[in-house]
């Protein structure tokens, strides 16, 4: 796993350069950012107000949907929580969060900005129109080779990075699936008493065989269109459950085992089928207008990048063919713009074809959403959890945490029955040395008092270990350091 976080670091310092060079030299080619972002803006590929919640990409959308979909992402999906659980303490693993958000940020940012120059480059003549490139995910590479080929080794090297960041991203996914595999499925079902090298050598295998099956899946991800929109499908569809069940367990203490299976089940289900509709229906989304009148200007240039090892004469083999394409294209177009209609006009009359419409940036609230309500409903159904007999560690106090100054009597009611824990600050307690710790100058003891229940005390947001005395309900804590701030967790009332 330290490989793998040295890569992943190494992948991003790489990303954000090279998404700094090709901006930065894109907009040079550009005559300036201000121009490119000028003809992005005339041809309605820059706005900020479109808040109609069924367009794709809507403030909405974008905003309440993206907070679901990187609260799996970051919260829940096994990859990404065996980072976390690298570091060495609850806290470090929120500084390691909190500082990777304004690097998310940085790269998101720039590869908007990157879009605009590179949508401004292309303004004339639309490489997927005219056929120099197949795919949307081509774009970038071509973009590369065409502001950067003059720079000796630069599009290599990028490139090399780009897969050598895909295949960082897989190892670590295969690692995790290698694990669960193992942890959840062999050990407690099969054999509980797998030896250290047999447990390695299991997984091991298990990577390999996961990482065949990745390899066979590779031909139906390349049926799914553009590779981030399908990423962001997959990971609504099938991780915002996982965030969707943690949101019934944490919040909703009334809910049972029931209950989590059938809102799981439910939301995987619901979700696959969305998504494969939105597969076969393939719902026309809106998109801005493009145009090929530049592209007999400067086809040589974009196509050489693509075929590095053709002729003058093929290029001007390839010129002819595409034109020759084009100025019989007519009848044909106006044949499928017919189809296209009438294919549209069957789609409508499919009674879930708006569920096919939902974009993607949806899902993952759709998934959490449903996992919420058919799980609470499943479990009214058949027996709610008593939240009184649950352990108060395992619910969130959401309503403490968000509205922490709203009065005792508001706040007990929302807690439900689950008696939750509080915190008291007692950095002024009383200190005495241990008799024990008395050649050991650096010791102190901190004693403090509680009326109700046993504490534990915290330094720092860490938990240390201590001594209770039933008699007196009094915990010594033996510190290694100076007088530190101590917390105290105490039972209430509620």
């Amino acid at each position: 796993m330290k490989a793998v976080l040295w890569t992943d670091t190494f992948q991003a310092m790489m990303m954000v350069a090279g998404l700094m060079a090709t901006l930065i030299q894109g907009s040079i080619e550009m005559g300036g950012f201000s121009k490119a972002w000028e003809i992005a803006a005339n041809n309605e590929r820059v706005y900020f107000d479109e808040f109609d919640p069924s367009v794709r990409h809507s403030a909405w959308s974008l905003v309440i949907g993206g907070i679901f979909l990187w609260v799996s992402v970051y919260g829940t999906n096994q990859a990404q929580v065996q980072r976390t659980l690298t570091c060495g303490n609850l806290r470090d693993a929120q500084i390691a969060l909190w500082l990777n958000f304004p690097g998310l940020c940085v790269i998101l940012f720039l590869s908007c900005l990157v879009g605009i120059v590179m949508y401004a480059f292309y303004s004339t003549c639309d490489p997927i129109s005219f056929k120099l490139v197949m795919a949307s995910d081509q774009l970038y590479p071509l973009f590369v080779m065409d502001v950067l080929s003059h720079v000796p080794g630069v599009p290599g090297l990028f490139v090399a990075c780009i897969f050598s960041g895909t295949l960082s991203t897989i190892s670590s996914g295969l690692n995790s699936l290698a694990t669960v595999t193992l942890q959840d499925f062999v050990k407690p079902y099969i054999s509980s008493s797998l030896s250290e090298k047999r447990a390695t050598n299991f997984t091991k295998i298990m990577a390999l065989v996961f990482g065949l099956i990745c390899l066979g899946l590779t031909y139906v991800a390349s049926l799914l269109g553009g590779i981030l929109q399908a990423a962001l499908s997959l990971f609504g569809m099938l991780g915002a459950p996982m965030l969707g069940l943690f949101t019934l367990g944490m919040i909703f203490p009334w809910a049972n085992y029931k209950g989590a299976y059938a809102g799981l089940i439910s939301s995987l289900v619901i979700m696959l089928w969305i998504g494969v509709g939105t597969y076969v229906y393939k719902p026309k989304n809106w998109q801005a207008s493009i145009s090929v009148e530049g592209c007999n200007w400067n086809l040589t240039t974009l196509a050489t990048p693509v075929t590095m090892n053709a002729t003058i004469e093929n290029v001007t083999s390839t010129i002819s063919s595409v034109f020759d394409r084009i100025t019989s294209a007519g009848p044909s177009v106006m044949n499928n713009a017919t189809s296209a209609v009438d294919t549209a006009a069957e789609s409508h009359s499919e009674p879930f074809y708006p569920l096919y419409t939902l974009s993607y940036m949806w899902y993952s609230l759709t998934a959490v959403l449903i996992v919420v309500v058919v799980g609470m409903i499943v479990s009214l159904i058949t027996g709610r959890q008593d939240p009184k007999t649950i352990d108060a560690r395992l619910i969130c106090p959401i309503f403490d945490t968000l509205f922490p100054y709203l009065p005792e009597k508001i706040l007990k009611p929302l807690r439900f029955g689950v008696k939750h824990k509080s915190k008291y600050d007692i950095s002024d307690a009383k200190t005495e040395d241990l008799p024990t710790a008395r050649n050991r100058k650096s010791e102190k003891v901190f004693i403090a008092r509680a009326d109700t229940f046993d504490l534990e005390l915290q330094v720092n947001g860490k938990l240390l270990s201590y001594e209770s005395e039933e008699t007196n309900k009094r915990s010594n804590i033996m510190l290694n350091k100076q007088r530190l701030t101590v917390k105290t967790l105490m039972q209430s009332d509620a």
